[in-house]
């Protein structure tokens, strides 16, 4: 079975390919339940012709006999468009938010998967617009296998792109998702789809993080019931991980991402300093202060070395608390109690998302009396786990659905 999983993620970014507007009318307009959901509307439809007829052409391409391949049923999909109201930081009032719900065709009382995306930079990429990319065929998959799968925008992306992405901000990814996770039920419920009794969790990178976040939330705010959660090489410790990175005098390729997750919690937790604080010149003012992605344009240093004043580093370094500081441990999200089990996944060579984060997250909440295992791709780094990841979640998640 396993290796039967590695080969259907070959045909995900195909399978992605195959949305289209055509035929497509909008969803049904009955009496939603709008606690959270506005509207809904139908964005793409994959038959499950077109899902089988694309598995076999794939594994025909690969070489693979058929025979080996044990037998599935794939349905055919619709994916909505969801809109709904959320929270936003420093906001007393609602916005509105959107996130994608694929829903299996001739088929009801299905479990719902919430599944957090990767990071993105192209705000086309964001799940509600379902455009071709391996998260999205993801989801597609994992729907239809016989999953209500919901997909959240996250803040910044979608209906609420006219807002700044509070990248890696643990709460407002948690809430996004939760609201978004309201918003399916009550689309499911109100078109009498019926709704199993199973939520799963999961996501990569940022996913991960937020994947964790959002389990963490709903356990301790939400009214849901996780079954299982599979966080996979997401950003957890950010305390150590920030010291790890402070610390490096190396060129890291990542610097970008991690300064974006320095602006997000610069302006969040109105700490307000100018980048002058935390980078040298003349890397500070390559910088638009208006603008967080004006950080993946602009001439940095990679290596932090060279890259963080001294007195950042100091701070980041000191036993004592700071702003900053303290705005990284509010984000950490790796030292709780869960009550569903968990999953962690990760590369053990992982030159993004230290692996300290996976392990450190299954220490703690193993001695906090956590269900949680550890999974661990040998040699694999963020890029070269995804694989192992998707194949890995979709079989975990099928065991118990």
């Amino acid at each position: 079975m396993k290796k039967y999983i590695h080969y259907l993620l070959f045909f995900l970014i195909v399978l992605s390919a195959c949305t289209s507007d055509e035929n497509v009318t909008d969803a049904p307009k009955e009496d939603f339940k709008k606690e959270v959901l506005i509207d809904a509307e139908v964005v793409g439809k994959i038959s499950s012709a077109e899902i089988n007829l694309l598995f076999k052409n794939v594994i025909e391409l690969a070489g693979i006999s058929e025979e080996l391949i044990p037998p599935l049923q794939f349905k055919g999909i619709t994916v909505y468009k969801l809109t709904y109201t959320t929270t936003y930081p420093g906001m007393s009032e609602k916005i509105t938010a959107s996130g994608a719900l694929i829903v299996p065709d001739d088929s009801k009382n299905n479990s719902i998967i919430s599944y957090q995306h990767g990071t993105i930079t192209d705000p086309k990429h964001a799940p509600s617009f379902f455009s071709e990319t391996a998260s999205n065929g993801f989801a597609a998959v994992m729907a239809s296998l016989g999953f209500n799968v919901s997909l959240p925008d996250y803040l910044g992306y979608g209906e609420s792109a006219n807002f700044h992405h509070p990248y890696e901000h643990g709460e407002s990814l948690a809430s996004a998702s939760y609201d978004m996770l309201l918003a399916s039920r009550e689309f499911i419920l109100s078109n009498e789809l019926g709704l199993g009794d199973k939520l799963f969790l999961t996501g990569y990178s940022e996913g991960g993080y937020a994947t964790m976040a959002l389990h963490q939330y709903t356990e301790n705010k939400g009214d849901l019931t996780v079954t299982a959660s599979a966080p996979a090489a997401g950003a957890y410790n950010k305390s150590e991980l920030a010291l790890d990175i402070i610390s490096s005098d190396e060129p890291l390729p990542f610097i970008p991402y991690y300064l974006w997750v320095l602006d997000t919690y610069n302006w969040v937790y109105g700490i307000n300093k100018p980048w002058s604080y935390y980078l040298n010149e003349p890397y500070a003012s390559n910088i638009d202060a208006d603008d967080p992605l004006s950080i993946f344009e602009a001439s940095l240093d990679p290596n932090p070395s060279n890259l963080f004043t001294e007195s950042f580093k100091n701070e980041i370094a000191s036993d004592q608390d700071s702003a900053f500081k303290n705005a990284l441990k509010e984000n950490d999200r790796f030292d709780w109690k869960a009550n569903a089990k968990v999953r962690l996944y990760y590369g053990t060579k992982d030159d993004f998302v230290y692996p300290l984060n996976a392990t450190s997250a299954y220490n703690a909440m193993k001695e906090r009396g956590s269900v949680v295992e550890l999974v661990p791709f040998e040699d694999k780094n963020h890029s070269t786990a995804i694989n192992d990841y998707a194949a890995g979640v979709l079989i975990w998640f099928l065991s118990q659905k």
